[in-house]
């Protein structure tokens, strides 16, 4: 999904050795990652404190929305994959391929 948006698997490889530290993304994506990431993580600990901070450096409620939202389809597809034993159609050859570069 990412490479749609005009990034090779290089680049997407050296975005998530480094979120924070990346100038291939700006802010307001890099803290969208970083909620994605605690959605998978730790979704126990986002409170509304989490969700004003994020609006007050300039994401909206949509963004935010919408990163939980496919934050928690994708963790639910991986989880019934993983569960059922189900191959995910190019995933794997994909993740293999980023490891070997």
């Amino acid at each position: 999904m990412v490479m749609a948006q005009g990034f090779t698997q290089d680049q997407v490889k050296s975005i998530l050795d480094d979120i924070d530290g990346s100038s291939l993304i700006d802010d307001k994506v890099k803290k969208l990652l970083g909620l994605a990431k605690m959605t998978t993580e730790n979704s126990h600990k986002i409170h509304e404190g989490t969700i004003q901070g994020l609006k007050d450096q300039g994401c909206s409620d949509p963004e935010i929305f919408e990163t939980i939202a496919i934050t928690a389809i994708f963790n639910f597809m991986d989880r019934m994959a993983d569960a059922l034993g189900a191959p995910v159609e190019g995933m794997q050859e994909m993740v293999s391929q980023m490891q070997h570069q």
